[in-house]
């Protein structure tokens, strides 16, 4: 009885020391930096706009900047797993046309080596506003790897930790080369935050930074990519390496003469900071080819080419007629791009910055 006893507490002994070793540690996400943010003075470290712009810009906008869309945690492990754990600002993970794990989920890419090429590792599910948790297997440990956590595209983030097991390594990613250090700023709609990537890493922006290796900051705003003045200023404080403007959309239904006046006040408002920064003008996505160049395309472009004419350099166009493709397979729904539309958008803009920016 005695030896059945002993057997027993070295049987527990070894039980507690197996939970001690598999015990999580938990690392605050935000204290390895958020890429893609473009101000620091916000007011959670997964918010994309600065607090003062409460006061200047449309409600609806500023309700949209507390979505986390393009914001994205890069480090550097060589542990075997990654434990993810999320809490939401909101309670609706999902949309009749766009799944939870786009809305609310969370997405992870690893490096093929530290310079290689970005590679889909798995997703994190949201079940619940609070405490969801994923684990992502990478590899053998002891390999250096790094990484990107992609955040929500039409959720907040009230907390986001990253555990590994004990005495792994979990640290900040290297800074990046200095040529490829300034950033491409996306302005728009809906399209632009992610509407409706199947998850995070589709949405063409996330495309797009990970094919020229570069950040992004995401300024996607659902149905409000209107270039109001409060907006416009706020985006003339980026510094980057190229502004993309994709708004059309939400301008279809103004007179032309208004979208017009309002891209002459954009080009006019950014050139006044930056006056060799180029800026791209996206025209509309419309799947049914036989309506390119939309009115709002046109009247887009007549703006861009008067500006042109005028003496303002570095502007450019890129026509609509490719972003989804030729076989309507593209949309969810007619507007939002899927994650076949998200991409084409990709193919379409990445060669057109890379020139731009001077990559390959």
């Amino acid at each position: 009885m005695q030896t059945i006893a002993a057997m027993r507490s070295i049987l527990l002994f070894l039980l507690g020391m197996t939970c001690v070793r598999s015990e999580t540690i938990w690392r605050d996400a935000a204290s390895f930096g958020v890429e893609g943010r473009g101000w620091t003075e916000t007011t959670t470290p997964y918010h994309r706009f600065p607090a003062r712009a409460k006061a200047v810009v449309p409600s609806g906008v500023w309700e949209l900047s507390k979505s986390s869309a393009g914001l994205v945690i890069r480090f550097l492990t060589r542990a075997e797993r990654v434990e993810v754990r999320w809490s939401l600002t909101s309670g609706s993970l999902a949309m009749p046309h766009m799944p939870a794990t786009g809305v609310s989920g969370v997405d992870l890419y690893a490096r093929e080596g530290l310079s290689g090429t970005w590679r889909f590792v798995q997703n994190g599910r949201p079940g619940a506003r609070e405490s969801n948790q994923a684990g992502f297997r990478l590899g053998p440990a002891g390999t250096d790897r790094e990484c990107l956590l992609y955040l929500p595209l039409y959720n907040g983030v009230s907390k986001l930790d990253l555990g590994t097991e004990p005495g792994a390594e979990l640290r900040p990613a290297t800074e990046s080369p200095s040529a490829r250090r300034r950033p491409i700023v996306i302005y728009g709609t809906s399209i632009v935050q992610g509407g409706c990537a199947s998850r995070p890493g589709m949405a063409y922006p996330a495309i797009v930074g990970r094919r020229l290796d570069r950040p992004v900051i995401n300024l996607g705003f659902s149905g409000s990519g209107r270039m109001e003045p409060g907006v416009v200023d706020l985006l003339a404080e980026q510094e980057p390496g190229v502004f993309v403007i994709d708004c059309l959309w939400n301008l279809s239904g103004e007179p032309p003469v208004e979208i017009e006046r309002r891209v002459t006040h954009l080009i006019d408002t950014l050139r006044q900071k930056h006056p060799t920064t180029p800026i791209v003008f996206v025209a509309q996505s419309e799947f049914r080819l036989e309506q390119h160049p939309t009115l709002a395309s046109q009247a887009q472009e007549r703006a861009v080419r008067a500006r042109s004419m005028a003496g303002v350099a570095g502007l450019h166009v890129v026509a609509g007629t490719d972003l989804l493709g030729t076989d309507r397979e593209g949309t969810v729904d007619g507007v939002h791009p899927n994650d076949l539309g998200m991409l084409r958008h990709a193919e379409v803009l990445t060669p057109v910055l890379a020139r731009l920016l001077g990559q390959p």
